[in-house]
């Protein structure tokens, strides 16, 4: 193991660490009745609608480059890339569920939680440059969750959900900002200032969210699901190491690799828990998934990276 993999995973781990910290407020927060379940959907809204959405545009505001470029391009075919192999495994493990918990099972190992997780241990490791790439799967993460992934909940496509994906304040950040990279516009500093510092929210207030959805959870019930310690495993390792070696056989940058692999290897996001709400399906499931992934997360994710 040489010496600067190693390095990666020790950095790993520190940045898990941190997030551990932040989301920690946050279940204290919850148990002592600080916050709400109610309170908690209005500051998890808040870092999707505002927060990330500002940290996604200020970090694609960098000097123009054909190489950053090319990088962006690479990430968004690596992303779909990422979303075939999750498919197919997804497909083969819950190939006998019955039909209330298989969609639930199907979107929890397909798309990550890249965003809410991903993007502030990307910022953490990488910083700028990497939430630079890691935007491009967020962007692809975005189109498919309310295309596919909607199509999985409903059994139906839905147009409407399509066209709400381009809608996104997530999608149309990306858009925005990559029309500024290009056009290698730059606004003014007394507005680029204050987008920074709300850029700056995100990480805390993203795991002190997190650690509210898992104090909402019976960890001891969760440690007797069996099948959750499957559907864990392929969340966080499988699938991540599937595509570690496809990029292994590539000259793909490394930042862009390591950026790939840290955005396929989060947990499962909260998308499923609400999706099986509003579809009928397993939504206690789907919670369970997605805490389960986020707690042994801390332990996967910088051991995944020693890989890279």
């Amino acid at each position: 193991m040489d010496g600067e993999k190693m390095e990666l995973a020790v950095i790993t781990l520190e940045k898990v660490m941190i997030m551990c910290v932040l989301a920690f407020v946050g279940f204290i927060c919850y148990k002592r009745g600080l916050i709400d379940e109610e309170q908690n959907k209005g500051l998890s809204e808040l870092v999707l609608q505002v927060f990330t959405p500002i940290l996604l545009f200020t970090s694609l505001q960098q000097d123009f480059s054909e190489e950053r470029i090319r990088g962006f391009i690479i990430c968004v075919i690596v992303s779909i890339v990422g979303f075939f192999i999750s498919l197919i495994i997804a497909q083969i493990a819950s190939l006998k569920e019955n039909d209330y918990n298989k969609p639930v099972e199907l979107v929890a190992l397909i798309y990550s939680n890249c965003g809410f997780i991903g993007i502030p241990l990307v910022q953490g490791i990488f910083g700028s440059e990497g939430v630079f790439y890691m935007s491009a799967f967020v962007a692809v993460s975005n189109f498919l969750i309310w295309t596919h992934a909607v199509l999985v909940m409903s059994g139906k496509a839905d147009i409407k959900s399509i066209l709400l994906s381009f809608k996104s304040p997530t999608i149309i950040s990306i858009v925005i900002g990559m029309i500024f990279f290009v056009m290698q516009w730059k606004l003014p500093k007394f507005v680029m200032d204050p987008l920074e510092m709300f850029a700056a929210v995100n990480t805390p207030l993203a795991m002190m969210v997190a650690g509210i959805n898992i104090a909402q959870e019976n960890i001891l019930k969760l440690l007797s699901h069996r099948r959750l310690y499957l559907i864990c495993t392929l969340r966080l390792i499988v699938i991540p190491f599937v595509l570690l070696i496809l990029l292994k056989l590539t000259p793909i940058n490394k930042v862009i690799s390591q950026v790939a692999i840290l955005a396929t290897a989060c947990p499962a996001g909260v998308t499923g828990t609400l999706f099986a709400m509003r579809y009928n399906k397993n939504s206690g499931y789907a919670t369970e998934i997605f805490a389960m992934t986020t707690i042994l997360s801390i332990r996967t994710l910088p051991f995944i990276m020693i890989f890279c």
